[in-house]
Formats: C-alpha cells, structure tokens, sequence
C-alpha cells in the first residue's frame, strides 16, 4: 500500500500541468479547423490560407508542448533518446506521417484554389478523395496517440523519479 501511495506522489514541474492543458487545446483547435475548413465554399483563396497557417501552428505547437513535457522525463536527462524513441514510437511516427499528408493535401488544396476550381470540382480531382481519407485516418490515429502519450507521460511516474533504473538493450540497466 505505502508503494502506491509513493508511486503518486512524485512532483513534476507547474510548467507540466500547463503544457499537458495546452496540448489538449491544440489539439481541440486543430480539430475544429479541420472540420470547419473542410466544408467551405468560398472561391476566397485566403480562409485555405488561413486554415494552412492555423493547422501547422497548432500542430507546431502541439509537439513543442509534448517536447517539453517529455525533456521533464529522466529519460531525456539522462540522454538516453532511444529508449525515448522506443516508449513513444506510436505517437512520434504518426504525428510525422500526418504533418506530411496535412501539407501534402492543403497544398494540392491550395493550388487548386489558386486556378479557380469550384469546391465541388475540387474533390472530383484525382488523387484528392484518397489524399484527403488517408489525411483524415491519419488524423485521427495522431490525436488518438497524443492523447496516449499524454496519458502514459501522466501514469509514469518513474519516468520523473531521479534513482529510476531502466533496462537498457543490452540488459544492463543505467
């Protein structure tokens, strides 16, 4: 029982709290941009603008929060990166793969925009319905797995205790 009390009580930084809420935000907005932006029928060209600039900013600003959460963690002080990698591999490839397919397809997006192609017209091109299914799946994938990153991060406290030993490969343990 006094273990469980003790695995609890380890203290993380107030910076930790609030990078943890503004990840959530982040990905809220990031969210609701897709959604809104997704649905439009303006000819403007300037609201795809908008909605590529606010998408990476948030995406931006969601890996420099997780980033800084994960540099709290004695994995990262005691540079051991690859362990780093290990732990969080889901989260770090799938947030990779869908910055790649979210420039990808608000780029073709954009171009098409620019040549004047009416909203409708824009989804009968080809290579787009497919692009944009492979952006939305990866979409969710990627905020499914922040949100476990975050929740592992939260349910690791010996990832933030100082004389934690891990295992390294080669079974010895550091």
């Amino acid at each position: 029982m006094a273990e469980d009390m003790s695995r609890d009580a380890v203290r993380v930084s107030g910076t930790f709290r609030i990078n943890a809420l503004l990840v959530y935000a982040a990905l809220v907005a990031d969210v609701f941009v897709g959604a809104y932006t997704d649905i439009t029928y303006t000819f403007s060209a300037s609201l795809d603008v908008m909605a590529v600039i606010l998408q990476v900013c948030t995406f931006l600003f969601t890996v420099t929060c997780v980033y800084n959460m994960l540099a709290e963690t004695q994995l990262v002080k005691r540079a051991m990166f690859v362990r780093l990698a290990d732990e969080f591999a889901p989260a770090l490839l799938l947030a990779a793969l869908y910055f790649a397919l979210l420039l990808v397809v608000r780029f073709y997006r954009l171009g098409l925009v620019y040549n004047h192609y009416p909203h409708l017209q824009i989804w009968e091109e080809p290579g787009y319905k497919p692009l944009h299914a492979m952006m939305r799946c990866a979409a969710i994938a990627y905020y499914a797995s922040v949100v476990w990153a975050m929740q592992k991060l939260m349910a690791s406290p010996e990832l933030f205790v100082r004389n934690t030993r891990f295992a390294a490969p080669g079974g010895n343990s550091q």
